[in-house]
């Protein structure tokens, strides 16, 4: 399991056929697009509680692991300004089965978007900025 928040761009995950009793590597890659609440923008700027974020990552982390039994979480998300057309998360979900790596996905990606402290803000053009409710 590894958790990250960082301000540098995330990199697609390189192949990995170490794992030999996995039978499913799901790739989840949340990327900015170019409107946000009906409104055109440029880019979305990150915000997160330093250490809290963190931490609930890696309890939700945790629960998923235990709840759907699956071998490995892998999550990284933005801090600071993302452009249009850049990623914003990126999550590698690996188990022996796909059925377990995609409720994993969808459950882990629910209870982060409510529970961790990460919020975003619209740019326009213009370079005004909107609140877009939390992440």
């Amino acid at each position: 399991m590894k958790i990250a928040i960082t301000e540098h761009p995330i990199q697609p995950p390189a192949a990995d056929s170490s794992h030999r009793d996995t039978g499913a590597e799901l790739i989840f890659r949340g990327i900015v697009r170019d409107v946000e609440n009906g409104m055109p923008i440029t880019a979305l700027e990150y915000e997160h509680y330093h250490g809290m974020a963190e931490l609930k990552l890696q309890e939700i982390a945790c629960m998923t692991i235990e709840k759907f039994k699956i071998q490995d979480i892998y999550c990284t998300h933005r801090s600071g300004l993302v452009v249009v057309g850049d990623v914003a998360v990126q999550i590698v979900i690996r188990s022996k089965h796909r059925k377990e790596a995609l409720l994993a996905m969808e459950w882990f990606i629910s209870e982060m978007k409510k529970e961790v402290p990460i919020w975003k803000w619209g740019i326009t053009q213009d370079g005004d900025r909107f609140p877009s409710g939390k992440k």
